[in-house]
C-alpha cells in the first residue's frame, strides 16, 4: 500500500494578512499563504522578509566589544604576538580568515592556529595554549569556540597570557574567566540578536576594529552561517543576502578556485553553499588537519588557491568514499539490530573514522527513523567515540542525560550528541536506551514528521506564483523552503526516469503539472494512471527550450483512497504485470480451474485481507462482480480480465434481421444451411456469425428444427419474444459486462470500482 512516509504537520496558525499590506508589497496568494504559515504576518515582519534594506546591529552593541578591541589595539601598538585559535568546521575556518586578515591589514604580528579533531577536539587546548606561550604569545582571541574552555583559559592566565574569546555557542553555569567575552547570548549584554554563527561575531569584531573591511568577507561570513545552521532571521539575513551576491560578484581566489574543481558554472545561492562549498571546507577537519581549508581561504594568489582547492576536494573525495564505506558497514549492523526489533540504535566498531560518523548517523536516521549513535571502538584506549543523531519525538540530550553514569563524556543538544564512553559500557546503554525508547512507542512505529506550510490547490501553482517564492531566499534555518500539500490530485500518468528508472514522474490533473519523486521509482507499479493521490512537496519552474512550466518536487505522497486500483486490461501491460505472487488472491471465472487456494471463483467468499488482489477474468455476470467484490478486502486490485469473446464489438442483430431471417427461412420451408448458407446471409446482408447467432436463438425458443444440416420451420411453435432465448440473454449480459468491464474508459472504471469499494455505486 502506498502510503506516506511521513507524519505530514500542518501549521495551525489562524491569521491573516490586511489587504493593504497584500496590495502594498505585492504578494500572491501562495506567497500569503507561506508567510502567514511562518508567522510573517505583521507589516513589520513582512518589511524585514521582503526588504533590501540593510540591517545591521551595532558591532559595539556585542559584550564586552570596547574591553576587546582596546586590548587588541594595544597588543597591535606593543607589537606583541597574537594567536587566532579557531575550529576545524566551516564556520571556525571562516571565522578564523576573517579575524586573521583584518588584523595582518592592521599591522599586527598574528599567528593562527586550528585544532585536530582527533587529537586535540573541539576547543582550547591546554597544550595549544601552553606552545603558544613558548612562542612568545601574550593575546589569545578564540574564534567559534572557547566559552567552554575554562581550565585552558584559566592555564593561559597562569602563563600571562589574555585571552578574548569570541563565540555563539552555549554557555554553561559558569563564564571562563577570559579577559574579555564577545558573545551574542551574554546574560550581562542585551545584544538585540542572539544567533550570530561563530563567523558573524567574528565579522562583527573585525568590523568594530577596522571599518573598511573588505566586502568579500560577508561572502564568508554566507558561508559559515550556511554551513553552520543558524538561524537565517535578521541581521544573518541581511549578511547573507549580501555575502551570496559577493560570492556571484567578487569571490575569494580560494571560493573561486573550489568552485571551479567542483565543476560549478551556475549562480552561487545557499544550496550551492550547502552542498558544495560547506561540504568541501568541512571535509579537510573530519579527516586531518584543517589548516588546509584556513590556506585555501586566506591565499591571495590564484595559482596557489587552485592548488590549494584541488587539495581539498581530494579530501572530500575520500571522505565521501568513507562515509560510503561505513554507512555501509553501518546499515549491516544497523539490519541484524532491526531484526531483533531495536528501537534505538547503537552501531559500534573499530576502525571507524570518528571525523564522519555523524553523517554516517544521519543516513542511518534518514533510513530508519530511530534514534542512532555510532561509535569507532579504541581498544587500546579502551573507549569508544563517535556522534548521535536524533528524531523529533526524542531528546538525545535528555535521553542521555538519563544514562550519563554510563557515558564519560557527552555534549549535544534535542537532535544531535558527540560522546565518548568504556568500551564496556556499550551494551548496557544499548539496552537502556531501548527500554526507554519501548515506554515511547509501545511498539508502534513512529514516523518522521514533515512540516508543511499549507495547504494549497492546483490553481496557485503558476510560473508567476512560483517566481514570487523566490523573494523569501535565502532559506535556511528558521525560514526553510516552503512546502504544500494538495489532497485528491487525479494522475493522468506515471513513468519511471533515470538509470534504471531510480526516479518517479507523475502528471497530475488535467493541467498536465509535472511532479517528480527521486528515488522512489519503485512505486511505479503502486500508482496507475487516474489514481488519486495526496502530494507534499516544493514548487519550482522548469526551464527547457526557453519554455517554462511549473513543477513540483515530491517530498512524500499518499493514495488518497484506503486501495488503489490499477488497469492492466491491455495485453502489453499485462505482460508487465510484476507482484508478490505469494501475497495474491486470483479472482477467475467459474469455467477456469483453481491452481490453489489463493484462486477463486466469482461468487466465491474469501475471509482474509490480501495485499494483492488480481482480477485475472471476466466474470459471468456484473452481479456475481459487484458480489465478490464486496466479499473481498484488498489494498490493491489489478484489472486484467482476460477471457474476452468479442460479443461487444460483434453485438445484437436487430428486431428487423431476425424478422428478415424468420421470412427467408418460411418462404424456403426447408433450407440446407451448408449449401445455402452464404447466399442467406448475402440476402440478409448479415455476416455467417450472426447468422448462426439468429439460428440458434431460434432453435432455441423451438421455432426452427435442425437435422444434418436442413433446417425446416417448426409450425407448432408458439408465439414468443426472440429475446427469451437464453442465448440472447446471454449475449446481451455478455455485451454488458465487456461494455463496462473492458471497453469502458479507464477513468471511468476505476472511478466506479472506486465506489463499489466505497460502497456507494456510481454510474460508469
Amino acid at each position: 500500500m502506498t502510503k506516506a512516509c511521513y507524519q505530514w504537520k500542518k501549521s495551525e496558525l489562524n491569521q491573516n494578512i490586511d489587504p493593504q499590506i497584500i496590495k502594498k508589497y505585492k504578494i500572491s496568494p501562495l506567497l500569503e499563504k507561506t508567510l502567514i504559515s511562518k508567522g510573517y504576518t505583521s507589516e513589520e515582519q513582512i518589511e524585514s522578509l521582503l526588504s533590501n534594506e540593510v540591517l545591521f546591529h551595532d558591532p559595539m552593541l556585542l559584550s564586552d566589544m570596547e574591553k576587546a578591541t582596546s586590548r587588541i589595539h594595544k597588543a597591535i601598538e606593543n607589537d606583541e604576538r597574537i594567536l587566532v585559535y579557531g575550529d576545524y568546521d566551516a564556520d571556525g575556518v571562516t571565522s578564523t580568515t576573517i579575524l586573521v586578515k583584518t588584523l595582518e591589514s592592521m599591522g599586527a604580528t598574528v599567528g593562527w592556529y586550528i585544532p585536530n579533531r582527533f587529537t586535540e577536539g573541539y576547543g582550547p587546548s591546554e597544550a595549544a595554549f601552553r606552545n603558544a606561550h613558548d612562542e612568545g604569545v601574550s593575546l589569545i582571541i578564540t574564534v567559534d569556540n572557547g566559552i567552554q574552555g575554562h581550565h585552558e583559559i584559566d592555564i593561559a592566565n597562569e602563563l600571562g597570557i589574555d585571552v578574548i574569546v569570541t563565540d555563539h555557542h552555549e554557555f554553561g553555569e559558569t563564564k571562563p574567566n577570559a579577559y574579555a567575552i564577545v558573545h551574542p547570548m551574554h546574560p550581562d549584554f542585551n545584544y538585540p540578536f542572539k544567533y550570530l554563527a561563530g563567523v558573524g561575531v567574528s565579522y562583527k569584531l573585525s568590523k568594530a576594529l577596522k571599518a573598511d573591511i573588505p566586502d568579500a568577507f560577508l561572502g564568508l561570513v554566507a558561508i559559515g552561517t550556511i554551513a553552520d545552521l543558524v538561524s537565517l532571521t535578521d541581521e544573518n539575513r541581511y549578511m547573507v543576502k549580501q555575502g551570496l551576491r559577493i560570492l556571484n560578484e567578487q569571490p575569494l581566489p580560494g571560493i573561486k578556485s573550489l568552485l571551479s574543481v567542483a565543476d560549478f558554472t551556475d549562480e552561487v545561492s545557499e544550496q550551492t553553499v550547502g552542498f558544495i562549498i560547506g561540504p568541501r571546507l568541512n571535509a579537510v577537519g573530519r579527516l586531518d588537519d584543517a589548516r588546509l581549508a584556513g590556506e585555501l581561504l586566506m591565499s591571495d594568489d590564484d595559482d596557489e588557491a587552485m592548488f590549494l582547492a584541488e587539495e581539498v576536494d581530494q579530501f572530500n573525495t575520500e571522505r565521501k568514499a568513507i562515509v560510503e564505506n561505513i554507512t555501509n558497514e553501518a546499515m549491516e549492523l544497523a539490519e541484524i539490530e532491526m531484526q531483533q526489533n531495536a528501537q534505538f540504535l547503537i552501531l559500534a566498531k573499530e576502525d571507524w573514522n570518528e571525523g564522519v560518523l555523524g553523517i554516517v548517523a544521519s543516513r542511518i536516521v534518514e533510513k530508519y527513523h530511530l534514534p542512532t549513535i555510532v561509535l569507532n571502538v579504541d581498544i587500546e584506549q579502551n573507549h569508544a567515540k563517535g556522534s548521535a543523531r536524533s528524531i523529533e519525538q526524542v531528546s538525545m540530550f535528555e535521553f542521555l542525560t538519563n544514562h550519563s553514569d554510563l557515558i564519560r563524556k557527552f555534549g549535544g543538544h534535542h537532535m544531535a550528541a558527540g560522546m565518548t564512553l568504556d568500551i564496556d559500557a556499550i551494551e548496557p546503554l544499548k539496552k537502556a536506551l531501548n527500554q526507554d525508547m519501548h515506554k515511547i512507542t509501545e511498539g508502534k512505529k513512529l514516523l518522521p514528521q514533515l512540516i508543511v506550510d499549507a495547504e494549497i490547490e492546483t490553481s496557485d501553482i503558476t510560473v508567476d506564483n512560483i517566481f514570487d517564492l523566490e523573494r523569501l531566499r535565502p532559506f535556511g534555518t528558521d525560514l526553510l523552503a516552503p512546502l504544500f500539500s494538495i489532497s485528491n490530485v487525479p494522475v493522468k500518468s506515471v513513468k519511471g526516469i533515470g538509470q534504471g528508472n531510480k526516479h518517479l514522474k507523475l502528471t497530475l490533473t488535467d493541467k498536465n503539472i509535472a511532479a517528480l519523486h527521486w528515488n522512489a521509482g519503485h512505486l511505479i507499479h503502486d500508482i496507475s494512471n487516474d489514481t488519486t493521490i495526496n502530494v507534499a512537496g516544493s514548487l519550482n519552474v522548469n526551464e527547457w527550450n526557453g519554455h517554462q512550466s511549473p513543477q513540483i518536487i515530491l517530498k512524500d505522497l499518499a493514495l488518497s483512497n484506503d486501495h488503489a486500483i490499477f488497469d492492466y486490461r491491455s495485453k502489453n501491460k499485462q505482460d508487465l504485470l510484476k507482484i508478490d505472487q505469494d501475497n495474491a488472491l486470483f479472482v477467475i471465472n467459474l469455467s477456469s480451474e483453481k491452481i490453489n487456494e489463493q484462486y477463486i471463483h466469482y461468487g466465491d467468499t474469501y475471509p482474509n485481507e490480501v495485499e494483492t488482489c488480481v482480477l485475472r477474468d471476466l466474470p459471468q455476470d456484473l452481479e456475481t462482480f459487484k458480489q465478490t467484490l464486496s466479499n473481498i478486502k484488498a489494498e490493491k486490485y489489478y484489472l486484467v480480465f482476460k477471457g474476452q469473446t468479442n460479443s461487444y464489438f460483434e453485438g445484437i442483430p436487430s428486431d428487423e434481421k431476425f424478422k428478415q431471417a424468420y421470412k427467408a427461412l418460411y418462404m424456403n420451408q426447408s433450407t440446407n444451411i451448408q449449401n445455402d448458407g452464404m447466399k442467406l446471409c448475402e440476402a440478409l446482408k448479415i455476416k455467417p456469425d450472426q447468422l448462426k447467432f439468429i439460428l440458434n436463438c431460434f432453435y432455441e425458443l423451438n421455432f426452427i428444427t435442425m437435422n444434418h444440416g436442413i433446417i425446416e420451420i417448426n409450425k407448432d411453435a408458439g408465439k414468443t419474444d426472440i429475446q427469451n432465448a437464453p442465448l440472447y440473454q446471454a449475449r446481451k449480459q455478455q455485451i454488458e459486462i465487456e461494455k463496462t468491464l473492458l471497453y469502458n474508459d479507464s477513468q471511468s472504471l476505476i472511478s466506479w470500482i472506486h465506489s463499489l469499494l466505497s460502497d456507494v455505486e456510481e454510474e460508469v
